[in-house]
């Protein structure tokens, strides 16, 4: 009797974590922007981690339980705004919003024009790469050949100030793609 009791505890807590679990799962945050808005459904076009938008907008369901952030009615959402929705799967694979999020533009401006030079910027440029490097090589070689290291630095830097230097000006700069993603406005 003792054992039944045990296992009949023990699977009601199972069921329980389990019930929990699956409420869990539906549970999910999607943010993008708006592509149409009615007063019972909102359509986000929601981008992958890379900004490439999904091919499909995602129809998510709004009701008198969504909570509205940002805005009075769902209504007050135009053509792409930025929004998020807190949001939940029914079992009919229907997404229920449970809270909907206009974003504010924010226009921020950097603290400077140009950053300053930083030292990855300095040692990028040719010339120094080329100068640390022969200076490395210089003084190693003249270290193990019996002579003094200094002189070789010197020695291997100039060379290698040189071959940078010959590097840049003969070298073609590497040509860039515009992009392999383009946005076409006009078709939507």
């Amino acid at each position: 009797m003792m054992k039944l009791k045990i296992g009949m505890r023990s699977g009601a807590w199972v069921l329980v974590l389990l019930g929990l679990l699956q409420t869990a799962a539906f549970a999910d945050v999607v943010e993008g922007r708006v592509s149409r808005v009615s007063s019972s459904v909102l359509d986000l076009v929601v981008y992958d981690r890379n900004g490439r938008p999904y091919p499909n907008a995602l129809p998510i369901k709004v009701n008198l339980r969504t909570k509205l952030s940002g805005i009075k009615k769902i209504t007050d959402l135009k053509r792409n705004d930025a929004a998020g929705a807190d949001v939940h799967q029914e079992e009919s694979g229907l997404w229920v919003a449970d809270r909907v999020t206009r974003f504010q533009q924010v226009n921020a401006r950097p603290a400077t024009k140009n950053p300053p030079p930083t030292m990855r910027d300095f040692l990028g440029q040719p010339v120094v790469r080329g100068a640390l490097t022969g200076a490395a090589t210089g003084a190693l070689a003249s270290g193990l050949s019996g002579g003094k290291a200094g002189k070789g630095a010197l020695v291997g830097a100039g060379v290698g100030a040189a071959a940078g230097l010959l590097e840049g000006l003969f070298s073609q700069p590497s040509s860039q793609s515009s992009g392999q993603y383009s946005s076409d406005t006009n078709n939507q």
